[in-house]
This record gives structure tokens, C-alpha cells and sequence, in this order.
């Protein structure tokens, strides 16, 4: 299924449970730095709630890869509160041939390993799902609130 396609059914589900207001948007960053070209870096939807961001990256593909470079140059260029920021990827990936869901361990694995690399930067906490665990998730919570109490680890993975 398309990116935009997926998108659309997270949006759905999330609006469907906890009201319009719910979603914040997608959300850009620019590298601000005198003498480099302009880069930025985007993620798919945004939750803003109480003193907490939630980025919220929606993966189509298999694309673990991809999002810890995502990761990494979204570190460089957030300007929000790393602390209170949660970066959240929801896999949509279904193998073709066996069906089975993908496995966030892997995209875990990953934007651990990034950290390692810069072990005293304040990094943006993160964590990762598949769809149907996070939609799981969504059914249990009975508010944006408790949502986001439920996705945000305890610490980096």
C-alpha cells in the first residue's frame, strides 16, 4: 500500500478514537547553519499534548535503515525540548510473501545504535511499533493522554 495511503489509516485511526483535534500535523526541521546548503527533514504527524511532543514517522517499507538517518539528522536540526520530545515510528510493512507484520526490534536496534556515535549528545528518546501493536495500544487508551503514557519508554531502548 502507497505511503500517503497509510498515512491516511493512521490518521483515521487516531481521530476515530480520540477526536479531530487529536493531530497536530506533519512537522519539518531545517539544518541552520551558516556556509551548508539547506537540508531538512520531516516526520509524517505530530501530538502535542500538556509539555510533551510526540513525532510520529509512518513506515511503509522496510526501512529501518532509512529512519535511524532520519533519526540522526532530526537530532541535529529539533529545536523543541529533547526531553519532552518522543520520536515515534508506527511500521506498516507487511512482508508480501509471508504476510507477517514487520518486527520493530530491528528499527530499535538501529536508532540505539545511532546514539553510540555521539554517547554524550541529548538525544530525542524513541520508540517503535508495528501497526497492529500500536492500534492495540490505541484501543486500550482511553485518552490522548494515556496514549502517550503507554508509547513513551522509560528510558532509550
Amino acid at each position: 500500500m502507497p505511503a500517503g495511503d497509510n498515512e491516511k489509516l493512521f490518521r483515521n485511526l487516531m481521530v476515530s478514537k480520540f477526536g479531530d483535534d487529536c493531530l497536530n500535523g506533519k512537522r519539518s526541521y531545517e539544518l541552520k547553519l551558516d556556509g551548508h546548503q539547506k537540508t531538512t527533514i520531516s516526520v509524517d504527524e505530530s501530538i502535542s499534548m500538556n509539555d510533551k511532543t510526540i513525532l510520529i514517522e509512518i513506515d511503509s517499507g522496510n526501512m529501518a535503515k532509512l529512519l535511524a538517518g532520519q533519526y540522526a539528522l532530526l537530532n541535529g536540526m529539533y529545536d523543541g525540548n529533547k526531553s519532552n520530545t518522543l520520536f515515534l515510528v508506527i511500521h506498516y510493512y507487511k512482508d508480501s510473501k509471508s504476510g507477517k507484520l514487520y518486527s520493530p526490534e530491528r528499527t530499535l536496534k538501529n536508532l540505539n545504535a545511532i546514539q553510540h556515535f555521539n554517547p554524550d549528545d541529548d538525544w530525542i528518546t524513541f520508540n517503535a511499533f508495528n501497526v497492529e501493536g500500536f492500534r492495540k495500544i490505541v484501543n486500550e487508551s482511553a485518552t490522548l493522554s494515556e496514549l502517550e503514557s503507554r508509547v513513551w519508554p522509560r528510558k532509550n531502548k
